[in-house]
């Protein structure tokens, strides 16, 4: 199936012959919340033994581990950090923070290392937080820990476009302008170092490197509220040292608190009213507060202060389309598409504008320039995934079958890893009807890439049910649903399934539970007929 979006607590992966009972999930959801409010606490034994129940009632929830994990790296015990981290991601490949744990654990290692260093270790934790970054933020301890291990495997082109997109977010920040430097000396670009090392001499010198590096570790390692107060005391020091007090907002923000954080952001733009940065900052926050109309003022303001500052057309549509101002988010963002500056171009963020602006214009039904958006954005980033997966996923979306084909065949050329092109393509063969062979082989290989992922097994399912081969199709199908309980469409097709094996009780089952669950994606007056089908034969059986 295409993308699912589902509780938490429920992305469980339970064995073909059984999903948890809904008192067990209640009761593991119970002790998992335990957990979080003991670790607020600070009652670490207690909060270890809650999370320990909520795992065993839910055995097959990553975030559970994953939050275990972040727990004892928090208490420095990081050999049962580690084992909490790989079991969450042997349950879920792609849980991002059991990713941001196993690559900050494995960057420390290898800064720490006094030996010759293996081109695998750099290469795996690389790998970790690639996987852990989510597209469209800027995770400050991630990019820099990126930056360096790419500058050690000899891949300065990299690191010097990622940080490049970290100083738009946060200019003038010395940690990164220095290994910006070394990036552009690794590539024999003198002259770019040399005007790098003017604009770090111009900025504050960073007296607090050491402590800087400790808070960008607790970050690393998921201790925000740790975190959060240590950029709170070094702005105490130095109330004049305002990238100090972002970094507390930011923290704020992703330990839960963005109330707080936006009281702190509220004072640093009345005491600093020219820092686009904190402006920008804000606005995100207003946005995740529900204050629409303030993050667009917000928004406004990084306008007004830089109008060449990508951050301000982006926070400003984005506030727009929150509040379903489509034309309004089209008027901040067409003529910044239609003309990006080069800085745009190179920190990703016009890749970012190209997707919401198509966005936008979806959302107000014009198809055509949405499609248009992005076909010429890509004449200027060719190479750019995401916005080829947005074309085709938006190309099949609105019944363009054949074009959505080329594009997901191209993405897949390029990146023959891409396991959601994989799936979306293998999906959308089977569900046509066609090629139907090749439609296994696609979804295999993205169950080589993320080898749990339930609506991957969805696909392989249902791809081997359009082949009539119903044996096969059974286990996938059955780990789906059992995974993913509220999902209609895998309730669904594996009710058609059972009804092919001549089960016509468990069909009538399965299809109850699709139209108990979120009903996207199905026909729910020809799904009770099956249903209504499948009970009458189950009685006369």
């Amino acid at each position: 199936m295409f993308t699912l979006i589902f509780a938490a607590l429920l992305s469980l992966q339970s064995p073909p012959q059984a999903s948890p009972a809904a008192e067990q999930v209640g009761r593991g959801y119970y002790y998992f919340l335990q957990g979080l409010a003991l670790e607020s606490a600070n009652d670490v034994p207690a909060a270890i033994e809650c999370y320990r129940q909520a795992s065993q009632l839910l055995p097959k929830s990553p975030e559970i581990r994953a939050a275990l994990a972040g727990l004892y790296v928090r208490q420095d015990q990081l050999g049962e950090a580690e084992r909490e981290a790989e079991a969450a991601l042997a349950i879920d490949g792609a849980n991002r923070a059991a990713h941001r744990i196993l690559g900050g654990l494995q960057t420390s290692r290898i800064e720490n290392a006094t030996g010759p260093l293996s081109a695998a270790a750099v290469d795996t934790a690389i790998d970790h937080l690639e996987r852990a970054v989510e597209r469209g933020s800027i995770d400050v301890p991630v990019e820099m820990a990126l930056s360096s291990l790419y500058l050690r495997a000899n891949r300065s082109e990299t690191a010097i476009g990622r940080l490049r997109a970290l100083l738009v977010e946060m200019p003038d920040y010395p940690p990164a302008l220095r290994l910006l430097i070394r990036a552009h000396e690794a590539t024999g670009q003198a002259q770019q170092a040399a005007e790098l090392r003017g604009r770090l001499a111009m900025a504050r010198p960073d007296r607090t490197e050491i402590r800087v590096r400790q808070l960008e570790r607790l970050e690393q390692g998921g201790r925000w509220s740790d975190a959060a107060a240590g950029w709170a005391e070094l702005f105490d020091e130095d109330p004049g040292a305002v990238i100090y007090r972002a970094r507390y907002a930011a923290a704020l923000v992703n330990s839960g608190r963005a109330q707080d954080a936006r009281r702190v952001l509220l004072d640093a733009t009345r005491d600093a009213p020219r820092d686009a940065a904190a402006w920008y900052l804000l606005s995100v926050v207003e946005s995740r507060v529900g204050n629409a109309a303030a993050a667009e003022t917000a928004a406004q303001r990084v306008v007004d202060l830089d109008p060449r500052d990508g951050r301000g057309p982006l926070a400003l549509s984005r506030a727009r389309l929150a509040a379903k101002n489509y034309r309004g988010a089209i008027q901040a963002l067409a003529p910044r598409v239609a003309a990006p500056t080069d800085d745009d171009v190179t920190s990703g963020m016009f890749g970012e504008m190209a997707e919401e602006l198509s966005r936008a214009y979806m959302l107000l039904g014009d198809e055509k320039r949405a499609f248009d958006v992005l076909e010429q954005a890509r004449t200027r980033l060719p190479s750019d995934e995401a916005l080829l997966f947005q074309l085709a996923a938006g190309y099949e979306q609105h019944g363009e079958y054949d074009r959505a084909e080329r594009a997901f065949r191209e993405l897949i050329q390029l990146n023959g890893s891409h396991a959601d092109a994989l799936n979306y393509l293998g999906y959308m063969l089977a569900e046509r009807g066609r090629k139907l062979s090749e439609a296994v082989e696609l979804v295999t290989r993205a169950l080589a890439v993320d080898p749990d992922n339930p609506a991957f097994l969805d696909s392989l399912g249902w791809a081997h049910f359009r082949l009539g081969q119903y044996e096969k199709a059974r286990e996938p199908l059955e780990r789906a649903a059992a995974a993913l309980p509220q999902s209609s469409v895998v309730q669904e097709h594996l009710g058609d399934l059972y009804l092919q094996l001549g089960r016509p009780a468990d069909a009538a089952a399965a299809f109850e539970r699709a139209l108990a669950g979120d009903r996207d994606g199905i026909d729910a007056g020809a799904v009770t007929k099956k249903r209504d089908r499948a009970r009458g034969a189950a009685g006369k059986s």
